[in-house]
């Protein structure tokens, strides 16, 4: 495919800054919306092939929530006839594309976190997945779409969203079609499960290059326990962008930069990878 002539005017990607060649899957939180990545496709398509995938709220036979979520992975692989590709994982999905790689660790070529969640670790799941995400969350799955628009101008103006406060009321709005569909169950069950998960579990050093991006608000309240086991398990420090804990929606121009920046294809030796700082 041929690159853009100009800079992206949404995401601010430029096609040289871009992934040149190369797959790539993007695995949401834990509401399992994929549109949610759009900005990252509209940044990257020109160059590189963009799958993004819901998360299936039927779990299969036996198989925890993670764990079905991994084999999802694994199917739709085989499904695009895809060897090897770079794996992107929001929030709920970091636990996803970690046990997928630690299973097939010859498939991932670079692995993303955004956002990994930590709520084994107070105050952080207080300041993200508190009342605000209860509140914000749940009138954003129920409400009427003809009432999409106003509340989204709403939820921003109070900024009442709590895992990202600082998303505009546009983003609302779409956030509101997008997670409509919510089922219940299979949501709760994706929660239960992360409060058992435990990031300095982990092994040392990972199967694959491994870089982790959080919202610099979000950073702040995060344990040193956790960024302490993301370091120590990527070797590297983390990448801190504007926003909380969904920087890919808030600030994308940010994000863009530092995923082109560590997915580049020019550079295979981790210790060469560089880090975005803003």
């Amino acid at each position: 495919m041929t690159a853009a002539s100009a800079t992206n005017a949404r995401t601010g990607v430029h096609p040289r800054d871009a992934i040149v060649t190369g797959m790539g899957f993007c695995l949401p939180g834990i509401g399992g919306p994929r549109g949610a990545f759009y900005h990252q496709v509209a940044a990257f398509r020109a160059t590189r092939r963009v799958i993004t995938l819901n998360l299936n709220p039927t779990r299969g036979r036996g198989m925890r929530a993670i764990d079905s979520a991994a084999h999802d992975i694994l199917a739709a692989f085989d499904a695009c006839a895809i060897e090897r590709a770079d794996l992107l994982g929001a929030s709920f999905g970091t636990t996803v594309v970690t046990r997928f790689t630690l299973a097939h660790p010859a498939r991932v070529r670079r692995l993303t976190w955004v956002a990994p969640p930590v709520l084994r670790h107070p105050p952080w799941w207080r300041g993200t997945f508190g009342p605000g995400w209860l509140v914000g969350g749940t009138l954003l799955v129920y409400a009427p779409p003809r009432w999409h628009a106003p509340l989204g101008r709403f939820l921003a103006r109070h900024r009442v969203y709590s895992p990202e406060p600082e998303l505009t009321p546009r983003e609302l709005e779409l956030m509101a079609g997008r997670v409509a569909d919510i089922q219940i169950a299979p949501f709760f069950g994706r929660l239960t499960e992360l409060a058992r998960w435990d990031w300095a579990a982990l092994p040392t050093p990972f199967p694959s290059p491994l870089l982790v991006i959080q919202g610099r608000s979000e950073a702040r309240l995060t344990p040193a326990a956790a960024l302490a086991a993301w370091t120590r398990v990527s070797g590297r420090e983390l990448a801190v962008v504007p926003g909380h804990h969904m920087p890919y929606l808030s600030y994308p121009i940010a994000f863009n930069d530092a995923l082109g920046a560590f997915l580049r294809p020019d550079i295979d030796r981790p210790s060469e990878l560089p880090i975005y700082t803003d």
